[in-house]
């Protein structure tokens, strides 16, 4: 028997007795990491469990509410649903124009494909140039470019001098103060907070805050809380987001004990959001009730119904049913 010497290994397995694997890194070649950080590389990788995965399966769901529009767009603006790739790569089906999936006129959903690519990359947001290239390599619709637009000009943390900017920022200062106010009211529990979570008191120009980890820590208020989910996520410029992408909102400015689930039930009891959320399920057929007429005699209109190849009971294996509509 011949054996293998210096084999070659390959992506799945490698002669284990002669070829160690001592000279597989010879031919690597590193990629700058210019690549994996500017902008204008064009490079993204991802797949369907990642979050980029998650979001055009949602708009894919939500293109089959919009059957007859999807429709329409194929033939106003040349969609189609014809694959661009091909095998070993996948990509999730639906309605695509120039390989960009068709984004329906769903407000909730453009907010949240704005949350994932404008306003969740960082402590800085995009500006509206690299906003509209990162929207345009993934997704279509009409008006794109003017919506987008128009969504990072009305961005409370991109423009500090708009007109919503300036009457979110009083707000936000007005309930800076509420809870400052409302801190000195919970000393005596912040005091105990300090040895069991770790928050401190810092005083700057003689106003002092509760913080933890540079969070403004927000007492056992209820009424206090409220406001704050009012403002991050209620408000239109907010866009009602989802349990993690309101979580995210709050958990960068504000903490508290127990946070995760008290947003996760104050969005989960959100009448907007419940009206307006994306049905991920297959709509049940409703059941039909025969018509009968009001004054129907009985046995005068009656159903039969064999039920066949049961388990033997002698002779018998099956079953007549009969229903007798006029008494039901």
């Amino acid at each position: 028997m011949d054996t293998k010497l210096d084999t070659t290994a390959d992506f799945l397995s490698r002669p284990f007795i002669d070829n160690k694997g001592e000279w597989d890194n010879e031919d690597v070649m590193v990629l700058p990491p210019e690549l994996f950080v500017d902008d204008n590389a064009g490079i993204r990788v991802f797949n369907i469990n990642s979050i980029f995965g998650e979001l055009d399966q949602m708009v894919a769901i939500t293109q089959d509410q919009y059957s007859p529009l999807m429709k329409a767009w194929q033939r106003e603006h040349a969609t189609t649903t014809v694959s661009t790739l091909h095998p070993p790569y996948d990509e999730i089906r639906g309605w695509r124009k120039e390989g960009k999936l068709a984004v329906p006129p769903n407000l909730a959903l453009k907010h949240k494909i704005m949350f994932y690519i404008h306003n969740a990359v960082g402590p800085k947001h995009l500006n509206l140039p690299k906003t509209l290239q990162q929207t345009t390599q993934l997704y279509w619709w009409p008006d794109m470019k003017t919506w987008v637009t128009r969504y990072v000009e009305n961005c409370e943390r991109c423009h500090h001098n708009s007109t919503i900017t300036r009457t979110a920022s009083l707000a936000t200062t007005s309930l800076h103060s509420k809870i400052r106010k409302t801190q000195k009211q919970h000393r005596t529990t912040l005091e105990k907070w300090s040895s069991l979570h770790s928050v401190n008191e810092k005083v700057d120009e003689g106003q002092s805050d509760w913080l933890k980890g540079g969070h403004l820590v927000i007492p056992p208020d209820e009424t206090l809380k409220h406001e704050i989910l009012q403002l991050l996520h209620n408000a239109p410029t907010a866009g009602h987001p989802g349990q993690d992408e309101t979580f995210a909102q709050v958990s960068h400015l504000y903490w508290w004990p127990g946070m995760r689930p008290w947003i996760t039930d104050y969005v989960a009891g959100c009448t907007v959001c419940q009206q307006n959320k994306n049905i991920t399920h297959h709509a049940h057929t409703p059941l039909y009730r025969i018509p009968t007429p009001e004054d129907v005699l009985p046995f005068q209109q009656i159903a039969l119904d064999l039920i066949t190849g049961l388990p033997p009971n002698g002779p018998h294996d099956s079953v007549l049913t009969i229903v007798d509509h006029g008494c039901s």
